[in-house]
């Protein structure tokens, strides 16, 4: 039975905690910014065209970034010492 064949680098270590959350934050933002990106486009799309669906479907929208925002709040509020 053949051992553990492959090398490491020497120098390297995982990210720090640091580094993986501002990560996460970042994603998150990111989501938050495209989730209401097209919730507005939604909301002008449902007025302009009167599709009462389109409109639903941005306050459908509303709610998914208002949890993304309590994520970010959360790991914001875990962040802080």
């Amino acid at each position: 039975m053949s051992g553990h064949q492959h090398s490491h680098s020497p120098g390297h270590t995982p990210h720090p905690a640091g580094e993986r959350q501002q990560s996460q934050l970042a994603q998150l933002r990111f989501a938050l910014v495209l989730t209401l990106g097209f919730m507005l486009v939604e909301v002008a799309g449902g007025i302009f065209s009167g599709s009462l669906a389109l409109l639903a479907d941005a306050g459908h929208m509303l709610t998914d970034a208002s949890a993304l925002a309590v994520s970010l709040l959360a790991l914001w509020l875990a962040a802080k010492p």
